[in-house]
């Protein structure tokens, strides 16, 4: 298992709610929220970089006409996440509302096909989305009406307005439809999510394929620039010369990453051992901003192997394995039955074991025959919950938290 040395788990959210407008550059503003806003004033208009969730859409709204009331000129989407291109229908009510032109809505012409795709899998976003961001009950885990770009470009695309210029650069990272944007009068980079204090979000468990050495050389690219302010997609504005730190070392991280999970390949390992070994060298695994609060360098190792390699583990009884329930109802049968495996999870629990004993705990649950055991739900509930106090990444703790809500309920149903 790849594991950052010296980090504890993170207790604070992972993305800071709603901080207010901050003024980072004259005219050039930035509200930080959860998936952050940007807006540029000038004589001819506003441009406004992102608009955060659905939710927040009035809350945006109404912080840019604190600052001006200039007509919103054009919307950028950096990518087409729901925290950063769904609180747009405010904006577009608010030109309605002052008879102005309707903004621009400005983005790669991937978005396109991304909200296609929402659309289409609608039901499965909702079910993932509500696990990976613990979403409550009641509420929606995926927006109801999607705001389609009206302008897209392939690979650049630059406009001026009020005296300044907007350079929009595509680049594949966390998603395939990313954009950075440069404005060089203020020297100033709205990086969305290629920066969003953690490791980067590759290898989400949960979503589709993300590009390691492509997000390695956008953060180049931002970093030969030279900029004074960046403003990134999660999480506090980046100052001087630190965004040339900030942006090397997280690109020579996921350089480094991709290097020795190659490397590995080509000799021939398979993904166990790869897991095993590949660990991020310990001067960055120990910067604050590769911290595996949301993104970890484990996940990400499991994209880059994803890319390159199929499915196939090593293991020739895996090619077309038996089913789980036959499976653990062999190993039951072996142990002696269900409570002397429920026994020995009980024993690695307590020696800290919990991962191990959580596969102990599976055979009992997965055998037809014992699966309706209360003290093994009970058991999986409580080795889920230490599973979430340990770890560091959001995405884990949810994925884990969610198991032992739902083993829980399971337990409570069979008193």
């Amino acid at each position: 298992m790849v594991k950052p040395k010296n980090e504890k788990p993170q207790t604070q959210p992972v993305f800071p709610q709603y901080k207010g407008v901050e003024e980072v550059s004259p005219k050039v503003y930035c509200i930080t929220t959860f998936g952050n806003v940007g807006f540029v004033v000038t004589d001819e208009g506003v441009v406004v970089v992102d608009t955060a969730i659905h939710q927040f859409g009035e809350l945006i709204r109404n912080d840019i006409r604190k600052v001006t009331d200039a007509p919103i000129h054009s919307v950028i989407y950096t990518h087409g996440h729901y925290d950063h291109a769904f609180g747009v229908w405010a904006l577009l009510k608010d030109a309605e509302e002052r008879g102005d032109p309707p903004p621009r809505i400005i983005a790669h012409e991937n978005v396109v096909r991304r909200f296609n795709r929402y659309r289409e899998l609608q039901g499965q976003q909702e079910f993932i989305n509500r696990i990976q961001f613990s979403v409550p009950e009641g509420m929606s885990a995926v927006p109801i009406e999607y705001y389609y770009p009206n302008v897209t470009y392939h690979d650049r695309f630059s406009f001026r307005l009020g005296g300044l210029t907007f350079e929009l650069r595509f680049g594949m990272g966390e998603t395939d439809d990313a954009t950075w944007v440069w404005i060089p009068e203020k020297k100033v980079i709205f990086s969305g999510d290629f920066l969003l204090w953690s490791f980067p979000n590759l290898g989400n468990p949960f979503k589709v394929q993300r590009y390691e050495t492509e997000w390695a050389g956008a953060l180049e690219q931002m970093a030969s620039l030279h900029p004074d302010i960046l403003v990134p997609g999660h999480g506090p504005v980046i100052r001087g010369e630190k965004i040339q730190k900030v942006c090397l070392n997280t690109a020579r991280a996921l350089r480094y990453l991709h290097e020795e999970v190659v490397k590995r390949l080509n000799q021939g390992a398979w993904i166990e051992q790869i897991l095993e070994e590949v660990q991020l060298p310990e001067d960055l695994a120990n910067k604050s901003y590769l911290a595996p609060i949301y993104g970890c360098p484990t996940f990400a190792v499991h994209a880059i192997h994803r890319r390159y390699a199929g499915w196939y583990d090593g293991n020739p009884s895996h090619l077309f394995p038996s089913k789980t329930a036959d499976i653990a109802k062999e190993v039951v049968n072996l142990a002696g039955g269900p409570e002397a495996l429920l026994n020995r999870a009980k024993t690695l629990k307590k020696a800290g074991e919990v991962q191990l004993a959580l596969h102990l705990v599976d055979f009992v649950l997965d055998n037809p025959e014992t699966a309706d055991l209360k003290d093994a739900h009970e058991l999986k509930a409580e080795l889920l919950q230490a599973k979430a106090e340990q770890t560091t990444s959001f995405i884990a703790h949810n994925i884990f938290m969610n198991g032992a809500r739902r083993e829980s309920q399971v337990a409570r149903k069979l008193k």
